[in-house]
């Protein structure tokens, strides 16, 4: 892969957000002027006035209402991509020819092809294509995952894991008029929202690929296109089978999941920082509380912008590159209706 270097006369990684919606403002603007070797430089929206009020509560010295200004900027190094979904290749793309690194929100795409031209394109010019898919590196997650590899539970037989929230009219800055709820913007529902979390993270969890996977959705949201509940069976090439469940129609939420293993079993999700083990053959159960990372205002880190800050200066592979990535949404392209 080729190399694109800093610019050495500016020490920290000059970064643009594209797109001012909720996880812009409450995840990746807070956490990239948290990071040491990170400046924003820009955000931009096509509400001009919501970008300018942005920038402004940030302290980020240029906005815009459209991201071609700010991709022919000289003084943007790299971007966030947190428009609706199905811009997110166009932009991903412009952006990467422009000679920027690319952190794009998840799904990465909403068809199959541009998923693959957009991962070309980032190692054609040698620059850090990044997914946001933020569960690897959540550090209940990351524990559960050096659990399972140290073989405490023994080889994982099946699982089942669920992800529900009560939808995007509960947390998008629009509401019901969330691009989220409009079909040819969002080209998914919840599992686009929802579900490629989840697949990307069994997959991660697991150290394994999905070999069949069947979707089954609801529509109890009378939008066309948009799905609101989804429940997929899996089927690993190592053997495992399981379950995941996702929805917009839980206000109270529901995060939990449970791995079955051939000695005992985990479970993570009832409380926000702990692991339940469970050994089968002493019938004994422990607890244990993961230590989270905090951000300065007392929220948690995702560490999405901290990897891909790390990415773009040390040249490494971020946690969630372009084409692992592309693996997660392979297996789901497969399971789907064509075009």
């Amino acid at each position: 892969m080729k190399e694109r270097s800093l610019n050495v006369e500016h020490a920290s990684v000059r970064v643009g957000v594209i797109g001012c919606g909720k996880i812009a403002q409450t995840r990746h603007l807070p956490e990239l002027l948290d990071n040491p070797g990170a400046k924003v430089a820009a955000v931009c929206d096509p509400d001009g006035d919501r970008a300018k009020t942005v920038a402004e509560s940030f302290g980020v010295p240029q906005a815009y209402d459209s991201h071609e200004p700010l991709l022919a900027s000289s003084d943007i190094d790299a971007v966030v991509v947190c428009a609706p979904n199905a811009l997110h290749a166009e932009i991903s793309l412009q952006a990467l020819r422009s000679g920027k690194h690319v952190l794009v929100e998840k799904p990465m795409a909403i068809v199959r092809d541009d998923c693959i031209r957009m991962v070309e394109a980032a190692e054609q010019y040698g620059l850090v294509l990044a997914v946001g898919h933020n569960q690897r590196l959540h550090p209940v997650f990351r524990r559960a995952k050096q659990l399972i590899a140290s073989g405490r539970i023994g080889a994982v037989i099946q699982f089942a894991t669920q992800f529900q929230h009560g939808g995007p009219e509960t947390w998008s800055v629009d509401g019901a008029a969330s691009w989220f709820l409009q079909g040819g913007s969002a080209g998914f529902g919840v599992i686009g929202d929802l579900g490629v979390h989840r697949l990307d993270l069994m997959r991660w969890l697991l150290d394994d690929e999905i070999a069949e996977l069947t979707v089954y959705s609801a529509h109890r949201r009378p939008i066309a296109g948009i799905e609101d509940n989804a429940a997929m069976a899996l089927r690993f090439s190592g053997g495992a089978i399981g379950t995941i469940q996702v929805g917009w129609s839980n206000p109270l939420q529901d995060h939990r999941t449970v791995i079955y293993g051939e000695r005992g079993m985990l479970m993570m999700g009832e409380t926000f920082d702990g692991i339940t083990l469970a050994d089968y053959g002493s019938r004994k159960t422990e607890q244990e509380t993961v230590a989270l990372s905090l951000r300065r205002d007392g929220y948690l880190c995702s560490g999405v912008a901290d990897d891909f800050v790390r990415s773009i200066r040390t040249r490494s592979a971020p946690a969630v590159s372009g084409r692992e990535a592309l693996r997660t949404m392979e297996a789901l392209f497969r399971a789907l209706p064509g075009p």
